[in-house]
């Protein structure tokens, strides 16, 4: 019965990313699209996304006209109609009760806000599912039979300029979802909004040196350029890293939402049994952040490890 419930919300979300934004897009068509009543179909909605499909669509919307700020040149005015708004006023209400800042100063200014992520629900619960299947295989299988099973990957060596982190510290959590929990998924958008950000935010493991007592391990953050101007978002700290080789492990795209916990666990695997001393550097988790870039359908899953030569 719960996966039946996570089909359905899984439908209303993918309706709402392809047809949310179209001229002719209707809440009846939504619905009609997840194949339930109205009144069925909000009710499981709400409790397994924590919101109703109109606050959903609200926050979906309101985040693509963000975007459009920064990435458009259209007048404020032409982007609040393009959003459902009859005014600017309207419009820049709307956005400040959501965001905390008005479209101006977002526009202008290196001003975070943090902007709605889709996270598809079929991660959690495949993530529950093959948690379950692991411990099922890792007491049947052999270790060379756990080895044969993983995917190919990609290993690239890149390396980073000195550079700003802005971070977002745990007090108790050693893991995405655990993090997640304890200081919700507004991170991601949150430090992806931030335009001229190096790369896409991250969970991170962070050596002792960078993380303050009374705080785990298990952090979110995002580079930036060490020349950098930015508000700093209440409870996150801006720090300097010094330049360092990353091996990157990029595993190949996938095409069902499900296999998300498959393409993490296999990039995670093969850094696990790559041997960089051939190639002349060894892991070095003590000098810089260690990245988890997630997984999506189009790229793939990537870590990033920190190494130094030898």
């Amino acid at each position: 019965m719960q996966w039946e419930k996570v089909e359905l919300a899984a439908r209303m979300q993918n309706y709402i990313r392809d047809h949310c934004m179209d001229a002719d897009f209707t809440m009846d068509a939504l619905y009609e699209a997840a194949g339930y009543s109205r009144r069925h179909a909000c009710r499981i909605f709400k409790e397994l996304m924590d919101k109703t499909p109109e606050e959903y669509v609200r926050a979906v919307q309101m985040t693509a006209s963000a975007e459009s700020l920064i990435k458009t040149d259209s007048t404020i005015l032409d982007i609040a109609l393009d959003t459902d708004f009859e005014s600017h006023e309207g419009y820049t209400r709307a956005f400040n009760k959501l965001f905390g800042t008005t479209p101006s100063r977002y526009r202008h200014g290196q001003v975070p806000i943090p902007l709605f992520v889709q996270y598809p629900i079929q991660h959690y619960y495949s993530y529950l599912k093959q948690k379950e299947i692991q411990e099922m295989e890792n007491q049947s299988n052999t270790p060379q039979e756990r080895e044969s099973s993983q995917s190919i990957c990609t290993v690239t060596v890149i390396h980073k300029p000195a550079r700003k982190l802005l971070v977002m510290y745990a007090q108790k959590a050693h893991d995405y979802f655990s993090f997640c929990e304890e200081m919700s998924c507004e991170w991601e958008g949150l430090f992806n909004s931030i335009p001229n950000r190096l790369e896409t935010a991250a969970l991170m493991t962070l050596p002792p040196s960078l993380h303050p007592e009374g705080t785990t391990e298990t952090a979110a953050g995002v580079e930036l350029p060490e020349d950098i101007d930015i508000t700093v978002p209440e409870g996150c700290t801006l720090l300097s890293l010094p330049p360092c080789d990353y091996l990157y492990f990029q595993s190949p795209p996938y095409e069902k939402e499900e296999d998300y916990c498959i393409a993490i666990e296999s990039v995670f695997q093969a850094s696990q049994t790559y041997r960089p001393e051939r190639f002349g550097y060894a892991y070095a988790p003590e000098l810089a952040p260690s990245v988890n870039f997630g997984a999506d359908t189009l790229t793939g899953g990537c870590i990033a490890l920190p190494v130094k030569k030898l």
